[in-house]
């Protein structure tokens, strides 16, 4: 498929196209980055922008290193960190509370939103792929693994998402899934998952 053209005259927020976006969601374990890293290579590969965000569900992460300079105005006191370059722009922010993903996706919106040289609106991103955030409203791409002890006795679509599709090797979630009218995937089908995430992005419009 050809690279998804996302650029419209105009959107609800006046200046800023609204990204669509997608969740890879699973128990630890399950593959969630292994796959997504591979859905992200195809899709580049097809000439889609694509954008990412990575639930981490522990307190810190390891991002701003100690001795670096963005490290130091944080440590100062900053609790709003940008770092810009020629080819990169990167930022640390502190909260006061989680974000909800819904939100962290309207920024990224926001922030990749531009006029582009014909005057159009357009954007950096087609898509933006999303690794956790259980129970969010997203269509949601549910993970189950045969060798993850986790996933013995889950259901498909215990936690309350929109599961749109699985990607699974359990014969029991690939028969609820038959049941449900869910798409079900196998963890090597990366471009029929890529195809159903552009058909996604499609029907999104």
């Amino acid at each position: 498929m050809a690279a998804v053209n996302n650029e419209q005259a105009g959107s609800a927020g006046g200046n800023v196209l609204s990204i669509p976006a997608i969740a890879f969601v699973g128990k630890q374990n399950s593959g969630k980055t292994t796959l997504l890293v591979q859905v992200v290579a195809e899709l580049t590969r097809r000439g889609v922008r694509v954008g990412t965000v990575k639930h981490h569900s522990h307190f810190g992460f390891d991002f701003d290193h100690e001795g670096k300079d963005s490290w130091r105005h944080a440590q100062a006191g900053s609790r709003y960190t940008v770092v810009s370059a020629p080819d990169k722009l990167g930022s640390v922010r502190l909260l006061s509370e989680e974000l909800p993903v819904e939100s962290i996706i309207a920024q990224m919106s926001a922030n990749t939103s531009y006029i582009n040289s014909s005057g159009v609106l357009a954007s950096e991103l087609n898509i933006i792929l999303v690794e956790g955030y259980r129970k969010s409203s997203l269509p949601t791409i549910e993970l189950f693994r045969a060798a993850n002890p986790n996933d013995v006795s889950r259901e498909l679509g215990g936690e309350g998402n929109d599961i749109v599709a699985v990607v699974t090797d359990m014969e029991r979630i690939i028969n609820t899934a038959e049941i449900l009218g869910i798409a079900c995937f196998e963890f090597n089908d990366i471009k029929k998952i890529a195809d159903f995430v552009l058909a996604q992005l499609v029907a999104s419009r």
